[in-house]
């Protein structure tokens, strides 16, 4: 797959952040209209195991799929764990040793899967992004935490520090933690080309209905874009 092509358009990824795989796949089935990407989050994957990435790409062959491993440690043996699951996309921690990252890049390459960044916990994100441009991973995601947005971590903070990253090093960039209906535009605006949503579909009622809005406004802003 060229990647660089399947995203010159923004992609709606749901974060599957829950403990129950069964939940997990009732939720993914029902929202597979709307979303591109589908993350077996860090929640999923230790409570369930690998096989959560292997069911949610048995149910959704033709969706990409994608282990938030956040590698620490071990970057060939995860990374290779995660893709031989089914996984499309693998993210490592943007705090992990270069030489972790490395290994996770080897790893990544012989198996053909896209490898992420989280810049998660980086003292100094811009910086950190760039050399792991160098390094060569494929996607940066600029991350709020769910704990730390009860601090209140600014959301134009956040916007000024994906358009950064888009411009200094022009990887693909994710924009995830606390994006909504109101502010999905702005984070398209600043290059964001991955929209992760997690709760605000997730705990909702009807998540097939709040993936369609989600999807509804992506495309929407692609259309300014294209004006």
């Amino acid at each position: 797959m060229d990647k660089n092509r399947y995203f010159e358009t923004p992609k709606l990824q749901i974060a599957l952040d829950l403990i129950n795989l069964k939940t997990a796949l009732k939720i993914a089935l029902n929202v597979t209209k709307s979303v591109d990407i589908f993350e077996a989050g860090t929640p999923l994957i230790k409570a369930e195991g690998i096989k959560a990435v292997t069911e949610l790409k048995k149910r959704l062959p033709d969706k990409m799929v994608l282990a938030d491993m956040k590698t620490l440690d071990v970057g060939w043996v995860e990374v290779t764990l995660a893709s031989e699951a089914g996984a499309d996309i693998v993210s490592v921690s943007g705090l992990a040793p270069n030489e972790v990252i490395q290994e996770s890049v080897k790893a990544a390459r012989e198996k053909n899967a896209i490898l992420k960044a989280d810049l998660l916990g980086v003292k100094e994100p811009l910086k950190r992004a760039i050399e792991l441009k160098d390094l060569g991973v494929d996607m940066i995601c600029v991350h709020t935490a769910i704990d730390q947005e009860k601090t209140g971590v600014k959301f134009e903070e956040k916007l000024d520090l994906v358009r950064s990253i888009v411009e200094r090093t022009g990887l693909i960039v994710s924009a995830a933690g606390g994006l909504n209906l109101n502010n999905v535009g702005s984070m398209i605006k600043a290059g964001a080309k991955v929209i992760v949503v997690g709760r605000a579909i997730t705990t909702c009622q009807e998540p097939g209905r709040m993936a369609s809005l989600f999807k509804e406004e992506i495309n929407k802003n692609i259309r300014r874009i294209e004006r």
